[in-house]
């Protein structure tokens, strides 16, 4: 069975996303008061403000970003009965043991899965537990309504609300202090790897010291590799070096 376009084609080109938890967290660290400030999110990059919203969302994935969601409400899924009967809200660790179980009915529940199961780890990711929403199973037998869904608007609203949650975590004057002996972990819902993207192509300190440009690759996503062995120190040089350079 052949899927033409299919709507996870760009992320299938990954093959290598590279991933520096320094530069993440330090833009992250720049978001402005974004209470105020709409569907946009708004950094503060040396004297300027460097907007990431739902259009350059699109213009780093590719992903369509304009238009409604909302599905109906559907009966229990043929795909849920058929694989997941006895499983009260399928995560995507349910899916992940279907896939490596290999047993299908046919192709086409193979194909199926898999879309979703892709989807929900790369621009919808979550944690494993999270439950997702059956209608997405429901979708999925129609795979041409699947690949025409706007599964960038639900990326880019999973993006956002991530970030923002984030951020406000780690800035509460409600939070404990954490000994400076002890490492600084969290995740990021939806999909984050845009967020670096766009930091590569707004601040040319860091798109010079932390990314190999490749090629100009349409979507941009498919532009940048982050670099290895990414140090605190030379990030915080690269967005003071910005600031000193407008």
């Amino acid at each position: 069975m052949v899927i033409h376009q299919p709507c996870i084609q760009y992320f299938m080109k990954l093959n290598t996303l590279g991933w520096a938890g320094q530069l993440l967290h330090n833009t992250l660290m720049r978001l402005t008061d974004h209470s105020d400030n709409g569907d946009a999110l708004w950094f503060q990059v040396g004297e300027e403000l460097g907007r990431f919203s739902i259009y350059e969302f699109g213009l780093i994935t590719r992903m369509k970003c304009v238009g409604s969601t909302h599905l109906p409400p559907m009966a229990k899924p043929i795909l849920i009965r058929r694989y997941f009967p006895t499983v009260r809200g399928v995560s995507r660790e349910n899916l992940e043991l279907q896939m490596s179980n290999a047993k299908f009915d046919n192709d086409e529940d193979v194909i199926k899965l898999s879309l979703l199961y892709i989807i929900f780890c790369i621009p919808l990711s979550n944690a494993n537990s999270v439950k997702i929403d059956p209608k997405f199973f429901a979708l999925a037998d129609n795979l041409d309504e699947f690949n025409e869904f706007l599964w960038g608007v639900l990326s880019w609203e999973a993006t956002r609300a991530a970030i923002c949650a984030t951020v406000d975590d780690r800035t509460s004057s409600k939070r404990r202090p954490l000994k400076k002996s002890r490492q600084v972990h969290y995740s990021i819902a939806g999909f984050p790897h845009a967020l670096l993207v766009w930091a590569y192509e707004s601040i040319p300190t860091m798109a010079a010291k932390f990314t190999t440009n490749y090629e100009q690759a349409i979507p941009r996503m498919l532009s940048w590799i982050t670099a290895d062995n990414v140090k605190f120190d030379e990030v915080m040089w690269a967005f003071t070096a910005v600031g000193e350079n407008q």
